[in-house]
């Protein structure tokens, strides 16, 4: 998911309301998981200005100052058949921020397995949400038929990495400073 704009986009399907779900992180912070819809795109644009330039980085393998509308709706009006992100939502006295995103996107021809991809606000980093993220995620796989997870992340890239062996992805080298993530659903 380096570059979402190279993959054919169309929106067919209704919202997937059964994937929502509401969770409490480690310091007890009740969030919301649910799938990101087209409204969220102002919302998705206030999570981006909070991103460090390392966690830009570490998601879009490459510097982004900017999110073009068209960037921003391409991540925000999705075909939920063939991917869905989904999003952690905060809901403070009324205001409704999104904390982070994890992405699923099947492989074209290839129903069962999808590459994968999370972002975490920097403030919201290194407080369960990033693992929250990956349970989910899986759990959503599952239920959609993928067999297999994949993903690529930058070597140093430690928290995602660290995150991936606590959840018993496979880990091997990929193209230079990367490394190839591969999660087997079967094996649960």
């Amino acid at each position: 998911d380096k570059n979402p704009e190279d993959k054919p986009h169309l929106i067919i399907s209704k919202y997937p309301n059964k994937y929502m779900k509401k969770v409490c992180l480690k310091d007890k912070t009740e969030i919301l998981l649910r799938p990101i819809k087209p409204e969220d795109e102002p919302l998705w644009l206030e999570m981006f200005k909070t991103f460090s330039e390392e966690s830009v980085r570490y998601r879009f393998f490459r510097l982004i100052k900017d999110t073009p509308h068209e960037m921003r709706t391409r991540y925000c009006n999705i075909d939920y058949d063939r991917e869905i992100g989904i999003v952690a939502e905060l809901n403070e006295n009324g205001k409704r921020r999104i904390l982070g995103v994890s992405r699923m996107i099947k492989t074209p021809g290839q129903d069962d397995e999808a590459e994968f991809a999370l972002i975490v606000s920097d403030e919201w980093q290194r407080r369960g949400l990033g693992s929250v993220f990956v349970d989910f995620t899986i759990e959503v796989a599952k239920d959609k038929g993928i067999k297999t997870l994949y993903g690529t992340v930058l070597k140093d890239n430690t928290p995602m990495i660290t995150l991936c062996k606590e959840k018993n992805f496979k880990i091997e080298s990929g193209d230079p400073g990367e490394y190839k993530i591969e999660y087997d659903l079967t094996k649960q």
